[in-house]
């Protein structure tokens, strides 16, 4: 990481300079010209700024997994055979695979599994309807 920070800060500076002078010769140290150079250089900007939203999306995906599991798990203790057997038939039509098997019968790893496959957002906002039908 500290590499790449360095990597960066070494390239703000060489473009402050190179903007400053507005001279070829920072780029001919380099062996290359200044479009190849700061072509370069945004490519790799951009490279860095996909990798953090990708981490940061990544984060906020097992946030959302998390609440998902917690509401399955929410349902799967409750006492109403309705809310499970709704959350078994919305659970069947985006994940086919699952039609044979017993809901209450999975563990957590196999739940957080399955909703790992699944859209997490549309999965808490078919529970939440779930459970506001039930009411």
């Amino acid at each position: 990481m500290k590499k790449r920070a360095a990597k960066i800060d070494e390239f703000v500076e060489l473009s402050i300079e190179a903007f400053e002078s507005d001279n070829e010769s920072v780029y001919e140290e380099l062996g290359v010209s200044k479009d190849e150079y700061l072509k370069d250089k945004l490519n790799m900007i951009k490279r860095l700024k996909m990798k953090s939203l990708a981490q940061l999306n990544k984060t906020k995906n097992e946030e959302m997994l998390e609440i998902a599991l917690q509401k399955v798990q929410s349902i799967i203790a409750s006492a109403s055979d309705k809310l499970k057997e709704g959350l078994e038939g919305l659970i069947r039509t985006q994940s086919p695979q699952f039609q044979f098997r017993n809901i209450e019968k999975l563990d957590k790893d196999d739940l957080k599994e399955l909703l790992s496959d699944l859209d997490v957002i549309e999965i808490i906002e078919d529970l939440d309807k779930l459970e506001d039908a039930d009411k």
